[in-house]
């Protein structure tokens, strides 16, 4: 009796535990490891918008503790006149499995005279939740080290990106939104995607892609309603089966940039242009 009660047991932990596993996986048909795409980097402060550098983001496999996985680093970097009044030198990277499961988090940036350090690691247990570790040193004093824990599936600002590339957008019209736990900073937040419908964007490459506009919001967790959030990031993926990001526009604490695709190699599919 009690080795059936422990065979038993064991079986329903074994199924909770695939059951978690398998909620954050997601099927990934539209980008893949040597995937690389370089922007010209614009930067607007007041009625200052000029170009100031250049973007990369790219994604390699690569194991994080063992398990084998994706490495997704987005990289902005000023140059010219610009980087004299305001330097900028970031580098985000999420570390997930190759569904997509996040692993990760990593933020080393440099914007005018500060510099933030910022890592988050995520854990998940058998009850079905995940526990994220948030870590930021800005200037070299620690604001924060604390651990998060969330009872769904989770994201960070580069993670985020990748799965909206892989949403089906063909069941959705513009307005249409879709809203995920997010962690920003040592808070759990919600990021909101909207479909802000399609519109032809014309690149650095000097070729024009249709795009399906996605506005990234951030709303806090004690929010309810969606006029409430805040945006933090405009991303214009290409309408087909790459959903290559083409375009980006992010904030700043102190104005805003626009990454223009200037070049791209390694995407897994033929991509579609006008």
């Amino acid at each position: 009796m009690i080795r059936k009660a422990i065979t038993i047991g064991v079986v329903l932990f074994t199924a909770i535990s695939l059951n978690i596993s398998a909620q954050c996986k997601v099927d990934n048909k539209y980008f893949q490891a040597g995937e690389e795409l370089t922007y010209d980097l614009y930067f607007k402060w007041g009625l200052v918008n000029t170009k100031a550098g250049v973007s990369t983001l790219k994604t390699v496999s690569e194991k994080y503790n063992g398990r084998d996985g994706y490495k997704m680093s987005l990289v902005a970097k000023s140059s010219g006149m610009v980087d004299k009044v305001f330097s900028l030198n970031d580098t985000l990277s999420s570390y997930t499995t190759k569904d997509l499961t996040p692993l990760a988090f990593k933020k080393d940036a440099e914007e005018g005279k500060e510099h933030t350090i910022e890592n988050m690691t995520y854990t998940y247990n058998s009850a079905g939740g995940v526990s994220v570790h948030t870590k930021r040193v800005k200037n070299g004093e620690l604001r924060f080290d604390e651990t998060i824990n969330v009872n769904s599936c989770v994201y960070d600002m580069v993670s985020v990106v990748f799965y909206a590339r892989t949403l089906d957008y063909s069941t959705m019209k513009k307005g249409d939104e879709t809203r995920v736990d997010f962690i920003t900073g040592k808070k759990k937040a919600y990021m909101v995607i909207e479909h802000a419908g399609i519109e032809n964007v014309k690149a650095n490459d000097g070729k024009t892609y249709s795009c399906i506009k996605l506005v990234l919001s951030v709303l806090n967790a004690n929010q309810l309603a969606f006029e409430d959030k805040e945006e933090a990031m405009k991303v214009y993926i290409t309408n087909d089966n790459n959903r290559m990001p083409v375009r980006l526009d992010s904030k700043l604490k102190m104005g805003s940039t626009r990454a223009m695709l200037k070049s791209y190699k390694g995407v897994r599919h033929a991509v579609s242009t006008k």
